[in-house]
């Protein structure tokens, strides 16, 4: 008498499942944050090799080690610059805390009679209890820290780069001899090539954003021009609202620097003006497809892994999802999840 296998359902499976899955992502994160920004640098650096591919000089196009190497060095370069330039932000703010202390006094003072006495008071004493010993020690700590992890997260990336042909061969090796079933060489493909498209347009976009930043903030005599530039760069990765923070944090140190409103107005208007464009005007015109991703779940996953990764987890919300996605449309049992993450409700999948 033969047995009956008995196969749970698909909502079972899930419901077991998930879990598991963020019990897992929240205990590994500091492994899967490093490797997760490991990979996308690794991504963005393959876009970045593709088009030194395509350039020739005097006749005789960059072979393909020429353009790793050059690749490779050049984003090593970049990630050490600006932790450097990090690092000695920090030492800047920590030097300017009590001046900018002062200055924020000064500035709820002059509102005392729009937010209240009582309000105004509760303030100034949150001000006078901050302890710069213990925030000293703070970004001491995290300084070292932050060594520790891009000295890690620079060897994941030498590592993927050195090891690409070698992950390429894998990864056709592990595609399923079932025809019906999901092809793992089909999903990388699928995902990597909507990562990349988002990386590089996002990656040159801030790029540009940050340099228009740098040079507004300078000319201003801004504080912490570079690492604010740095921070915009950055947080143009984040969907939705990483234009407001980029153009909030910078508006901030203008109106606790300045007695005038002059350098606060040059921030809105010159840089905010110049992102608004950038925005508006290059970024669609780059950007040769779309991701086709519901700008409701983008805002959804932004949540969803900031509370679990915290704010990394912002930075790699979009490409997350889009991982997500391309894995659901090739998953008949979880090809649902990925007509709920796209924007028409029409995806591609392998058949």
């Amino acid at each position: 008498m033969k047995s009956l296998q008995v196969v749970p359902p698909d909502w079972f499976k899930i419901i077991v499942g998930l879990p598991f899955i963020i019990a897992l992502l929240w205990f590994g994160r500091d492994l899967f944050k490093l490797l997760s920004v490991a990979f996308l640098i690794f991504v963005l650096a393959t876009a970045f090799t593709d088009r030194l591919g395509r350039i020739s000089i005097r006749g005789t196009a960059i072979s393909g080690w020429q353009a790793r190497a050059l690749a490779l060095v050049i984003f090593i370069t970049t990630i050490w610059l600006f932790t450097v330039i990090s690092s000695a932000a920090a030492t800047e703010i920590i030097d300017a805390l009590p001046r900018y202390q002062e200055r924020l006094g000064e500035i709820i003072q002059r509102l005392e009679h729009i937010i209240g006495a009582r309000t105004v008071q509760a303030v100034q004493t949150a001000i006078e209890e901050l302890q710069v010993g213990s925030l000293i020690m703070f970004l001491a700590g995290g300084l070292v820290g932050s060594m520790a992890q891009v000295s890690l997260l620079t060897l994941y990336f030498l590592f993927l780069i050195v090891e690409r042909a070698d992950w390429q061969k894998k990864i056709r090796l592990l595609s399923s001899p079932n025809p019906r079933g999901p092809d793992f060489a089909v999903i990388v493909r699928s995902a990597a090539s909507g990562i990349k498209d988002y990386m590089w347009v996002n990656a040159v976009t801030s790029a540009m954003s940050g340099s228009v930043a740098y040079v507004v903030f300078r000319a201003i005599g801004l504080d912490f021009a570079a690492f604010l530039a740095i921070l915009i760069f950055f947080v143009g990765f984040i969907p939705n609202i990483g234009a407001f923070i980029g153009i909030l944090l910078p508006a901030l140190v203008a109106l606790a620097q300045f007695d005038s409103l002059w350098p606060l107005l040059a921030v809105i208007v010159i840089y905010g003006g110049a992102d608004q464009l950038i925005s508006n005007v290059v970024t669609p015109m780059m950007q040769g497809r779309s991701l086709n991703m519901s700008t409701f779940m983008i805002t959804v996953s932004l949540v969803f892994w900031s509370l679990l990764w915290g704010g990394l987890g912002a930075f790699l919300a979009v490409p997350l999802t889009v991982i997500v996605m391309v894995i659901a449309s090739e998953m008949p049992s979880l090809r649902w999840l990925a007509v709920l993450l796209s924007r028409d409700g029409e995806i591609d999948y392998h058949e």
